[in-house]
């Protein structure tokens, strides 16, 4: 009884999703280039602005393309002079989640069941090359690592291969039809991250005073029963109470571990601190941050080892195989982009790049940021040039 039900479940998912999509969305593609564009070595020592767009989303630097959303649109752009190459636009509902993992765009958009609709788009013509529809949370946070998608909400995490195939459903199940699957029920998930083949989450539950760090497989046997290698309460990653709305959350994860941010409380400072799989404290770094704590808004971003992390008012950089915070940069105004062996951060007046294997300074060049006022900064690089974000402003900038 509980296979037909399933399979009428995933029919409905099906029908449910050409029948909201169908008719409603504009796929415009693009030729793929004969050539592909060079990348930056070093932070230049000038740079000029080269175009400026628009975006409410975080974009993404991928195939040596800019990808950016607004609204229900997804759309490509060269990143040499910001023309539109491609676009993927629904007119009946609002992208609410972008991501790239194996080497496609994955876009999210809302419906009554949550932002479970998803497209993989490819990221250099904008072809589409898979689709899913399913129950999701209303509001997740996204993260791929090449291998796994995973769409993290309160209640579940899912996580899916490059072709959208689910092979983990962790948290609240669609159908509770095989009741005692799930390892607990009712905590609250604060962040998950790919670490190797499995999957590491961080939660929260009714009963226990602090965080719980939970690890799973990534492919088990059944996407629907979960199989927990290992799961901790953890007195080391703080109070499992919100501190002014803030809560500890995944900074990066390893099959050793994870690096986790933790708010300031009981008299300590805000941290990111280092513990293993049993939950035990290895290394802790203070940080600071503005009242209200780390802007829960701004991605963690991972690339070429590198985990940075947005305080607020420093960035953070994480060795993200041996899970050390080797770097606290102060006064930054977000994340860095790793710029062949530099991480280059985001400051009021300018972008600073730092070697990553001495740590120290290299340079800092002069940037512009016509209209910018207030807020996070977000940079990206895509080919030659150095894409920034804040708020809704996309700026890309290009050796001069």
């Amino acid at each position: 009884m509980s296979a037909v039900i399933v399979i009428v479940v995933i029919v409905a998912g099906f029908v449910a999703w050409n029948a909201g999509s169908a008719g409603k969305a504009v796929s415009e593609t693009a030729p793929a280039p004969s050539t592909v564009p060079g990348s930056l070595i070093e932070l230049p020592a000038a740079l000029h602005e080269a175009w400026t767009t628009e975006a409410d989303r975080p974009v993404l630097a991928l195939g040596g393309t800019v990808v950016t959303a607004r609204g229900g649109e997804v759309a490509g752009h060269d990143p040499a002079t910001g023309k539109r190459t491609w676009r993927y636009a629904r007119g009946d509902t609002q992208v609410c989640g972008l991501t790239a993992n194996a080497g496609l765009v994955l876009a999210f958009y809302r419906d009554v069941r949550g932002c479970g609709e998803v497209m993989a788009l490819d990221p250099v013509t904008g072809q589409r090359r898979a689709s899913r529809s399913g129950r999701e949370d209303h509001e997740v946070t996204l993260t791929g690592d090449g291998n796994y998608a995973i769409v993290q909400g309160p209640t579940r995490v899912d996580v899916f291969r490059s072709d959208l195939v689910r092979t983990v459903e962790y948290g609240k199940p669609d159908v509770p039809v095989n009741p005692g699957v799930q390892p607990r029920s009712g905590c609250t998930i604060g962040s998950a991250l790919p670490s190797g083949a499995s999957i590491t989450v961080l939660e929260t539950c009714p009963t226990e005073p602090y965080p719980r760090l939970t690890v799973i497989g990534a492919s088990p046997k059944e996407a629907s029963e979960p199989q927990e290698t290992s799961s901790v309460v953890a007195s080391a990653l703080g109070s499992s109470e919100p501190v002014d709305g803030d809560r500890p959350r995944l900074v990066t994860a390893a099959a050793a571990g994870a690096v986790a941010y933790l708010p300031a409380q009981d008299g300590r400072s805000a941290r990111v601190v280092t513990v293993d799989l049993q939950g035990r404290e290895l290394r802790s770094v203070d940080v600071t941050t503005p009242a209200g704590g780390a802007p829960r808004d701004v991605p963690v971003v991972t690339e070429a080892g590198i985990a940075s992390f947005f305080t607020g008012t420093s960035t953070v950089v994480v060795d993200a195989p041996s899970l050390v915070a080797e770097m606290v940069i102060p006064g930054t105004l977000g994340p860095g982009a790793v710029v062949g062996g530099q991480i280059v951060v985001p400051g009021p007046t300018s972008l600073t790049a730092y070697d990553l294997n001495s740590r120290t300074l290299v340079r800092s060049t002069p940037v512009a940021r016509p209209g910018y006022s207030t807020g996070p900064v977000l940079l990206t690089l895509a080919s030659d040039a150095l894409v920034s974000q804040w708020g809704e402003t996309v700026q890309a900038y290009r050796p001069a």
